[in-house]
């Protein structure tokens, strides 16, 4: 009866693990028509642009390529966050997934790498999400029972093995070939 909760209903929420060591930020996937567009901000790209729930951020395109940039907001600039570090924006959102050809079925993870006041957003190959998935080490059962190594004496077995052996070191057969 080790598995059993006695006094008290068990919790049925799980806690959020961080799929990711270093800062990303995911576009949620739209798994169904008017679904919002959500964009999260996981603890280490919170820290990386120095947000917390409720700041502000802003987005920036380079005009003559693909590249895309954000930075923690000033003022009343840019998007405000979620208490979660969230935020929503289907023109943003759609913007990027055809910049970057997404397919917006599917989660897309966005790695920032961070310069002095702002930060550039890559997209994450499939391989390199697969990668990084983290798992929680399971438990090891450790044996408290002592164990008996057997004392191996290496030289012992092999004088005894010389001594059993015949002193010619070759026996001559009936053809006249020498053999070990």
């Amino acid at each position: 009866m080790e598995n059993v909760v006695w006094g008290e209903v068990p919790a049925q929420r799980t806690r959020k693990q961080e799929q990711f060591t270093y800062p990303v930020v995911t576009m949620s996937a739209i798994d169904k028509p008017g679904a919002g567009r959500k964009f999260s901000f996981n603890k280490a790209a919170q820290t990386a642009l120095g947000i917390q729930g409720e700041d502000r951020v802003s987005f920036g395109f380079e005009t003559n390529g693909k590249r895309i940039f954000i930075k923690k907001a000033e003022g009343e600039a840019g998007f405000q966050l979620t208490k979660t570090c969230t935020l929503s924006d289907k023109k943003t959102y759609e913007f990027i997934a055809k910049r970057w050809d997404l397919n917006s079925e599917v989660e897309n993870h966005l790695e920032l790498t961070m310069n002095e006041a702002y930060g550039e957003l890559t997209l994450l190959t499939a391989v390199e999400v697969a990668e990084s998935v983290s798992f929680e080490p399971q438990a090891v059962e450790t044996v408290e029972d002592e164990v008996v190594v057997p004392e191996v004496h290496v030289e012992e077995e092999i004088e005894e093995q010389v001594d059993a052996s015949p002193n010619d070191e070759f026996s001559t057969e009936a053809d006249g070939e020498d053999v070990w």
